[in-house]
Order: C-alpha cells, then structure tokens, then sequence
C-alpha cells in the first residue's frame, strides 16, 4: 500500500501485513514526524485507504511490532535514512536542519540501549553519535564499540560521524583512531553542512577507489 504524508507529500510503502486489518491504524511519516490515520475498516475500491476521524495507534496496536524500533518500516527503498545520538538539544536541532536540508530521513535515539534497537532492523547510511551520549564514558561508548565491531561488508555502507569537545572537526587520526567516517568538533555545529559534504565525498572517492580495486581482482 501506498501513503501520500499530507503535511511533506512524501510516499510512503506500507506492507500490507503489518497492518491491523479491520481497524484504523496511526502512523509517523519518518521524514516530517506527521501523525497519519489510516481508515482499514472501508478502503475504496482501487485499494487506498480512506482518512478516518478515530485512530488507532499502530505503536501499540499490535503485539508482536514496535514501530519505535524499525522507525523506516514505511520509507521508500531509495530512500537515505540517519541516526543521530546527541543529548544537547541545540546540537540536535542544528543537525535536524542540516541532515533535512540534504534529504535524510531521520529518527533520534533517547539512548544507547534505544539505538542498538534501531539498529537491529536498520542498517543506516549515516550515523551521527555523540562520544559522550547517554552519560557514555567517551572512551568506552557502548555504541560506539558496537559500531566498530560490525562486518566490514554491513560497516562500509555506512558514514559515522562522532561528535567531539576533544578532537577537532576533520582529525583522519583521531577518526581513525575511534574507527569512525568523520570527527565534528560541536563548536563547529554551524558549520555542519560543510563538514558533511566534505566528508562524504572523500569517503565516496575513497570506496569508489576501492571497489574498482575488487572488482580488477576478480573479488567484486
């Protein structure tokens, strides 16, 4: 099934099955966070649901589906989609503008435990994770040692962004080091949009490079 969100005018694909047949269902548009009802009990006859005054909240509505853990059930395939794990409400906000701006689909994360969730059911092409979020220890963060211990085929499909008071925006050592994309000093923030573009491009450049190397060695 197919969703237009009223308030973005994004497509969402819905799987049939996930919803709750009979009864009408409240979704969150991944893009713009816009509740949306969908009518279940009298669809059209081409198959689209009707808008209905009384919802049911898709959250809680099954017992077997938490929506708050695959947040991009209802997102287009093509579609780029970002975590952002940071406490600093300013840093967020700033993130949310430069990542809507450069057309990611974004959900946040309350927790390290929140995250993982997320991850479970999503591989996500960026990450932006604070070295302290969640109270984390910087050199000990819980996710950030999840990250690191991923496969190599799942870890090069995403760009991880650690936001830092310790190192500067740009350090490939410290980057390195922290088995991270990209380092984002937050008293840099306003300058986030920059640091990204050029971050991304070095890290296309570099795969790209790499990808031709497997595939002249018969690998890819």
């Amino acid at each position: 099934m197919e969703i237009i969100c009223e308030h973005c005018n994004s497509k969402l694909s819905v799987a049939d099955e996930k919803l709750p047949e009979g009864k009408t269902a409240t979704i969150k548009c991944p893009k713009c966070k816009n509740k949306l009802s969908i009518d279940l009990k009298n669809r059209q006859a081409n198959g689209d649901p009707k808008p209905a005054p009384n919802s049911f909240n898709f959250d809680e509505g099954t017992d077997d589906y938490d929506a708050s853990e695959r947040p991009f059930d209802f997102l287009e395939e093509e579609g780029n989609t970002a975590l952002v794990c940071e406490n600093d409400p300013d840093v967020l906000k700033q993130i949310n503008i430069v990542l809507g701006i450069m057309d990611y689909s974004i959900t946040t994360a309350e927790s390290v435990r929140d995250a993982l969730k997320k991850m479970k059911y999503h591989t996500f092409n960026m990450i932006l994770v604070n070295e302290a979020f969640d109270g984390s220890d910087p050199d000990a963060n819980g996710l950030l040692v999840y990250l690191e211990r991923l496969s190599m085929d799942v870890r090069r499909n995403m760009f991880v962004g650690l936001l830092t008071r310790r190192f500067a925006s740009m350090d490939n050592m410290a980057a390195f080091l922290k088995s991270v994309n990209i380092t984002i000093n937050v008293k840099d923030i306003n300058s986030l949009d920059r640091i990204l573009a050029r971050g991304i491009n070095e890290n296309e450049l570099f795969y790209a490079i790499f990808k031709e190397s497997l595939k002249k060695m018969g690998m890819a």
